[in-house]
């Protein structure tokens, strides 16, 4: 992409900033504005639903069909990424909070923001901006490779930490049921089978449909973000910005170095290393509020670590390896 410059990053920073931004906006009018207040909240529930069951399927879907077997192969190793940040900063997570005497759901709150970034509607859009839709396909693999240990832990931690009881096949219906898992399983079979996608369902993916998707997906990121004071979640928000904006990238770095991989040359490490930087998930929040835990708290590391993300940790990042 040669020489890093200041303009090429603020471009797509900006314009990620300015999508979440918006969605912040219209939650704080129409939440003050009665008569708004219902119709915003109708409108965003259904385009979460859009989303979740239309738009991430689609982007799964042809960001890894449009790849042969040997090419999947080849970028295969962004889940050995994924697993590896992941599982440093899960276990990071548990010491920590051990070792602060948090209670358990301040700890399960600190782990799962620690460990289950926005791979999806943060990350995707911020790989596409900088790295391009070649990047998509390794960010796939490590978004699933992130997603599908979330939603199984997740969801035990949530219901541990509500004091439910939650079973094996609950979790594994889950699992098998989440769109865009299922999507990525039958873009596996197509790799498998040598089922080419048309050229037609691509281009019109790349041409018309990547930008208008992301930006719904950070309009979603802003809406469900509620704005609270960062004072009373200090510790919580050092704890887990350090281990998501320095213990997570550096982990995935010194893995990409021990696999021989070349941050310039190989297809795997860029869209890593962006994955790897990113912000505690949105879904957490959507736990959080299913469970009846403390919104605020997952609201506060939501909110104020996409922010560090964005206008900290990913420049730094961008005029290291890029």
């Amino acid at each position: 992409m040669g020489e890093p410059t200041l303009e090429t990053f603020l471009r797509p920073a900006i314009y990620v900033f300015s999508l979440v931004l918006l969605g912040i906006a219209i939650r704080a009018i129409t939440n003050r504005i009665k008569i708004l207040a219902r119709p915003a909240k109708i409108s965003f529930r259904f385009l979460n639903v859009f989303v979740l069951w239309v738009v991430l399927p689609i982007v799964i879907f042809i960001s890894i069909a449009r790849y042969n077997l040997t090419q999947i192969l080849g970028f295969g190793n962004a889940l050995v990424l994924a697993f590896i940040g992941m599982g440093v900063c899960f276990v990071s997570a548990v010491a920590l909070s051990h070792l602060a005497k948090d209670d358990r759901k301040t700890t399960i709150a600190i782990t799962m923001n620690s460990a289950f970034m926005n791979v999806t509607y943060l990350g995707f859009p911020i790989v596409f901006a900088l790295v391009g839709g070649d990047g998509l396909g390794p960010a796939a693999l490590f978004a699933m490779g992130i997603g599908i240990p979330h939603l199984i832990f997740g969801v035990t931690l949530a219901s541990s930490a509500a004091k439910k009881r939650v079973t094996l096949g609950f979790v594994v219906e889950n699992v098998v049921t989440f769109p865009a898992a299922f999507a990525l399983i039958v873009a596996l079979l197509f790799v498998g089978f040598g089922a080419a996608i048309p050229d037609v369902a691509r281009n019109t993916f790349d041409i018309h449909l990547a930008q208008p998707f992301f930006a719904l997906m950070l309009l979603l990121v802003g809406y469900q973000m509620p704005l609270v004071s960062p004072r009373k979640y200090a510790g919580a928000l050092v704890t887990v910005g350090a281990l998501r904006f320095l213990v997570c990238p550096l982990v995935t770095y010194l893995t990409i170095l021990v696999l021989g991989l070349s941050v310039g040359t190989d297809i795997t490490p860029k869209p890593a290393m962006i994955q790897a930087i990113m912000p505690p998930a949105v879904f957490n929040m959507i736990l959080a509020y299913n469970y009846k835990l403390d919104l605020k708290l997952y609201g506060a590391l939501v909110f104020y670590l996409t922010l560090v993300s964005l206008f900290i940790a990913l420049p730094v990042l961008y005029f290291l390896i890029f």
